[in-house]
């Protein structure tokens, strides 16, 4: 196991990386419905999770659109939810949330098997992260859905390693998750939200490995499949104090959302939710090849971007760019990567990169 100390990240000497975009899904009109997850193939092309369609889309280097994979249904190679793609020698997996299953597919889509976890096992919150040759994986739940009476609680999930899909996985150990804000609602009952700058689970997989980490601290950690720990990173940054101003300004955007209707609870319960006093010390964290990793750094409110730092794989900064604030990385290889944005309409466009290391 490495450990790689990265101390304060915004005073790291890297350079800015060039970008290049290849293609825009929004340019191309390809229409998304609740994308899940994306995957760089082998052979330069990008396999995405069209969630909302039960769909796998498969793009060309170029953008253009070869083959729509899967589609509803419980027959062979069909998808009742398609959350999660993870890639393999002969292409790639695709796991059916709803089905408890993983359907194996070639790069160009042909169908090859399909490998149902056993009954016990069949946890629709499953979230793959990394398998192996062996038929070893390694997973996390979804949210637990734990409701307390008032104030706010960190959700947790197993972290889970399946010597194989035919048997009952084994818990590794207990990570913290999603933070939630409780509060009673009028004729009983609770209402569960996010709190203002709250905390979270970070989790990516790429290949045999998974990436895991808390956005409480600075520090990511990376498995292989089977379960042992190759590499921790360690750092510092974000973890500024909110201030007065940026915790009004939450709850105005959340009420202004909510429109001039909102119930007085709501109102109330906005006005008064409890909160974070400082802002977490990462955003995310996007597992690449050899255990590259790019970490999305913290941001205050109103910042229309955040930077990206990038680790190559011997674990030292390699680089960084700026992406909008709201974007999503879902993925990257040594030269590409994905970009998942929404537009004030949630009209949802995968953008693919290609950008260039250096020496």
């Amino acid at each position: 196991m490495t450990t790689i100390s990265l101390g304060p990240v915004d005073e790291l000497p890297a350079p800015e990386l060039a970008t290049d975009l290849l293609f825009s899904t929004r340019e191309l009109a390809v229409e998304l419905f609740w994308v899940g997850d994306a995957l760089l193939l082998g052979n330069g092309g990008l396999a995405v999770a069209n969630t909302g369609a039960s769909e796998v889309l498969l793009f060309a280097g170029d953008g253009s659109l070869g083959r729509r994979v899967g589609g509803q249904g419980e027959g062979p190679g069909e998808f009742g939810s398609v959350t999660t793609l993870l890639g393999t020698d002969a292409g790639f997996l695709a796991y059916d949330a709803r089905l408890a299953r993983l359907n194996e597919f070639t790069e160009s889509g042909e169908f090859l098997s399909s490998s149902p976890l056993s009954a016990q096992s069949a946890i629709v919150d499953l979230r793959p992260l990394a398998t192996d040759a062996a038929g070893r994986m390694l997973a996390i739940l979804g949210e637990q859905r734990f409701f307390a009476p008032e104030g706010m609680k960190r959700d947790t999930t197993p972290l889970l390693s399946f010597p194989d899909l035919d048997a009952d996985p084994d818990t590794l150990g207990l990570l913290s998750a999603m933070e939630w804000s409780y509060g009673a609602v009028p004729g009983g009952g609770f209402t569960r939200t996010e709190p203002a700058f709250g905390r979270d689970i970070v989790a990516s997989g790429l290949g045999d490995r998974a990436l895991v980490g808390d956005t409480e601290v600075f520090g990511l950690s990376i498995y292989a499949a089977d379960g042992t720990l190759t590499r921790r990173i360690r750092g510092s940054g974000g973890g500024w104090t909110v201030t007065e101003e940026e915790i009004g300004s939450w709850r105005a955007d959340r009420l202004e959302r909510r429109g001039p209707d909102a119930p007085d609870w709501y109102v109330e319960f906005t006005e008064n939710a409890p909160y974070r006093e400082t802002h977490p010390a990462f955003h995310s964290a996007v597992l690449g090849p050899g255990e590259m990793v790019w970490i999305g750094l913290a941001t205050r409110p109103g910042e229309e971007t955040r930077r990206w730092l990038v680790l190559g794989p011997d674990g030292q900064p390699s680089g960084w760019l700026d992406l909008p604030a709201e974007a999503s990385v879902l993925a990257i290889a040594a030269d590409r990567f994905v970009v998942l944005q929404r537009n004030a309409l949630d009209e949802e466009d995968v953008r693919l990169y290609r950008y260039d290391l250096g020496p």
